[in-house]
């Protein structure tokens, strides 16, 4: 397990800027599952995960952002991994 604070909003409005979400390290997640993803070796997002035979959607739960969609050349070259599921929220009030 890790914990990865949240920087942005979009994840809002259950998960928002400086929260902290704990994160269970496993390389797969079912879809719909919220998931850390790292982009390009460097740049990890927490989305709501769904993968298809098209390839990869990371989903935003604020609906002011458009999904990011990968497809399986992009998954491989960029590349696209998980690298957890996260699995608890803690937040300040």
């Amino acid at each position: 397990f890790f914990g990865l604070q949240i920087k942005g909003d979009s994840m809002e409005p259950r998960i928002t800027e400086g929260d902290v979400v704990i994160v269970r390290k496993q390389e797969t997640v079912e879809n719909g599952e919220i998931a850390v993803v790292l982009i390009n070796g460097d740049d990890a997002t927490v989305k709501k995960f769904y993968k298809t035979d098209a390839g990869i959607k990371l989903v935003s739960t604020n609906p002011t952002y458009d999904p990011f969609f990968f497809t399986p050349d992009e998954v491989n070259s960029l590349p696209v991994s998980v690298i957890g599921k996260v699995v608890e929220l803690r937040a300040k009030f």
